[in-house]
């Protein structure tokens, strides 16, 4: 059985990540029985995670969410000795009745922490309140209103203190008003987006970036000028000269020089870790922004190989530099105006043109789980999902390869 798999980080009050949920449905060949049977996608996905390919490759060591359907729960399928690696999440259409209960209570006792998914309070969901870890209460669908009438309910339950999580929070607003209610854990894309304030002006950091991607957009560009660039920004500098001298390159002397690391990456590997770099460098930003950013960049260029198209480089910056816009907080049409871009990748970022951007929208849909349309000629289900997995390992890499 084909399964798609993707993650969705969840964020805590200070948007450090504490896990990721797995995204995943079956084979999407016939659109009326792609979902296939629940139980069988669920277990298809358990297995592949936690045997087949081993969960730490796919949430980078966070434990993971997983829906869990009623027959699942109640037949005992779950996998023992995993309280630090999964996070049951009961559904909200299970029937709840003594099996269930009996089964979320058990499942606790062993060193489980449960959460409880799409939350509408009604008595009979009373019993299993104490026991979940995490309430997820999908913000989109009830609206703020909406929201508030769950929370007051749930507080004369008993204390939720710790568990709340605000699921499909899609601005940075949503973000800071559902942290205000008293919302400890956050799902949702807001951190793909820019948070834009009239009035506030760019860092110094932000400028460099800008200033560094523009010139290096350019086959010609001056190494002097790179150089000169880059030591504007002394993390930026530390944090290139680390890279290149890391195990990663393999080389057999030290290198001290910023013009020498230009000259040994070269042009295609300066790009692409200058990318990487300048994400990394703007403190104010979460970490899991440069995750996103590096993932989706090395998707797009793995596609692309898969694809056999030519240049598959400029397909890893489009997916990188897709979300400058939040690392920056500027509009990216602006951001494009001061770039030099290539006509193709320029039409990629602000349209989704042509075949960089064709590539591009297929990657964003399918690390959203946005899987109907994760769809493109030449591509199976496996074949992305190894492009995925293998995107996954390679950010963690070019991580390390930056802090080490």
């Amino acid at each position: 059985m084909d399964v798609y798999l993707a993650r969705q980080p969840v964020f805590d009050r200070n948007l450090n990540v504490v896990a990721y949920e797995l995204l995943y449905r079956g084979s999407m060949v016939n659109s009326a029985e792609s979902m296939g049977d629940a139980n069988e996608a669920t277990m298809q996905v358990l297995v592949n995670a936690f045997s087949e390919i081993g969960l730490e490759k796919i949430t980078s060591g966070h434990p993971a969410l997983v829906n869990i359907t009623q027959d699942i729960l109640t037949s005992g399928q779950l996998p023992k000795g995993l309280q630090k690696l999964l996070i049951p999440e009961i559904l909200e259409d299970v029937l709840v009745n003594e099996d269930v209960i009996q089964e979320v209570k058990n499942l606790v006792d062993v060193g489980y922490r449960v959460a409880l998914d799409d939350f509408i309070y009604s008595d009979e969901w009373k019993p299993l309140i104490p026991k979940a870890s995490f309430i997820k209460l999908d913000v989109m669908d009830l609206g703020v209103s909406g929201v508030k009438e769950q929370v007051a309910k749930l507080r004369l339950v008993g204390d939720i203190e710790g568990k709340l999580l605000a699921e499909k929070v899609e601005t940075h607003e949503e973000f800071e008003l559902y942290r205000t209610m008293g919302f400890d854990y956050f799902q949702g894309y807001f951190l793909c987006k820019p948070h834009v304030m009239s009035g506030e002006s760019v860092p110094a950091s932000g400028m460099v970036i800008t200033a560094l991607l523009a010139e290096l957009s350019t086959d010609d560009y001056d190494i002097e000028r790179v150089e000169r660039i880059i030591c504007q920004d002394p993390r930026l500098s530390y944090k290139l000269l680390r890279v290149v001298n890391s195990a990663s390159f393999g080389l057999t002397r030290t290198i001290k020089t910023i013009a020498d690391t230009i000259v040994i990456l070269g042009a295609y590997e300066l790009r692409r870790w200058a990318g990487m770099l300048v994400f990394s460098a703007m403190d104010n930003k979460p970490n899991e922004l440069l995750v996103t950013a590096i993932v989706r960049g090395k998707m797009c260029e793995l596609v692309a190989e898969k694809l056999n198209r030519q240049f598959s480089g400029g397909y890893f910056t489009a997916g990188l530099l897709s979300l400058l816009d939040a690392l920056l907080d500027k509009p990216l049409e602006d951001i494009v105006q001061q770039m030099p871009l290539s006509a193709e990748l320029e039409l990629a970022l602000l349209t989704g043109g042509g075949d960089i951007g064709a590539v591009l929208r297929m990657v964003e849909a399918y690390e959203t789980g946005d899987f109907d349309h994760a769809i493109m000629k030449g591509l199976e289900a496996d074949d992305l999902w190894v492009i995925y997995l293998k995107a996954l390992e390679w950010s963690d890499v070019a991580q390390h390869s930056m802090v080490e």
